[in-house]
């Protein structure tokens, strides 16, 4: 990515105030709940923002309506691990030069959401503490999306109490607003097209959404990222992939975002009950599912475990709650022969 050089310059405000976020509701049908009310009269400010919230809340649509209805280009809504992925590309690029990374990105910037903050690994922790001070230093508005309140960021005993200044440099710093409306909107979904369209079924009930195995010959090995990624399948848009190949592996956010950019369509075969899959393939598949949400990218999962019993069991993904909600939106095909959820 090419960013303009930026000069500064006040901060641009919205044309109707919180005006924008009723009209926007009301075309879809619903009344914002008070919490939600609370957070568009926080965005309709100049204050840099954490919003956080339980999964389906309506953070990500707040920030979108916000983001839609600033009059200007110097603006940037990017998820945080694809922000990541391009700042550490650019640090590497600038010898470790932290400030003049962030000018590459946010030079022509007035204003930039990050959407999923989240802190879980201590490495990452000990980027984001030199990176937070450097980008609220810039003449920027910074809004952040989170499923965590700030004092539960990197909850592992043994990393927290470095966090700290950190978590408080964000509570002093930007305005913390809760949104913890009654109504998960994911619940309400109406699986018309992207990510609600998806499949989670039994690998032996594929015949019913007119899907065909992989042959042999269609076996192919991809570079997303610079490393090698095997693929069962990968033509015309669509990617049918093994969880052992996705997940198993040592793969990242940075390859299922560049997956995501060229394949649309998704097949993940051979998914396991996650109890059984190990931390690692488990937190993975938990970025993959992130990535693809994200990406509004229609995907199949094909897995013997019924969605509903991933829940049970205790090494699982950090953020399983929030992935359940997303995997929630999916139509179904149960074991029982016969039935279909939707």
């Amino acid at each position: 990515m090419r960013w303009r050089l930026r000069a500064s310059r006040p901060q641009p405000a919205l044309p109707s105030g919180v005006d924008v976020f009723d009209t926007a509701a009301t075309e879809l049908g619903f009344t914002l709940d008070t919490a939600q009310r609370d957070a568009c009269a926080a965005l309709a400010t100049d204050r840099d923002l954490y919003l956080w919230g339980p999964v389906g809340r309506g953070k990500s649509w707040l920030v979108s309506t916000y983001f839609a209805a600033l009059p200007t280009d110097r603006k940037l809504r990017v998820h945080f691990h694809e922000f990541f992925r391009d700042l550490h590309l650019a640090v590497r690029r600038h010898r470790n030069d932290l400030a003049a990374a962030l000018h590459d990105l946010l030079g022509g910037l007035d204003v930039v959401c990050f959407d999923e903050f989240h802190v879980h690994d201590p490495a990452d922790g000990k980027f984001i503490a030199r990176l937070l001070p450097a980008l609220l230093e810039r003449d920027i508005r910074v809004v952040l999306t989170s499923n965590y309140p700030p004092h539960a960021l990197l909850p592992n005993p043994l990393f927290h109490d470095d966090f700290v200044p950190t978590i408080e440099l964000i509570e002093r710093s930007l305005r913390v607003i809760t949104v913890d409306g009654p109504v998960d909107y994911r619940t309400t979904s109406g699986h018309e097209a992207g990510f609600a369209a998806g499949w989670w079924i039994p690998p032996d009930r594929i015949d019913h959404l007119g899907l065909q195995v992989p042959a042999p010959d269609e076996h192919r090995t991809l570079s997303p990222a610079g490393h090698p990624v095997h693929a069962d399948r990968a033509l015309d848009g669509c990617l049918w992939i093994d969880f052992a190949d996705l997940c198993e592996k040592t793969t990242a956010p940075v390859d299922y975002l560049a997956l995501a950019e060229v394949f649309p369509r998704w097949t993940i075969g051979n998914i396991p009950d996650l109890r059984s899959a190990g931390r690692e393939p488990a937190q993975r598949f938990a970025n993959v599912v992130d990535v693809l949400y994200d990406r509004d990218v229609t995907t199949v999962f094909l897995a013997t475990t019924p969605l509903d019993a991933l829940t049970r069991g205790t090494r699982l993904p950090v953020d399983i709650d929030r992935i359940l909600s997303r995997l929630g939106q999916l139509r179904r095909i149960e074991h029982q022969p016969g039935t279909v959820r939707v």
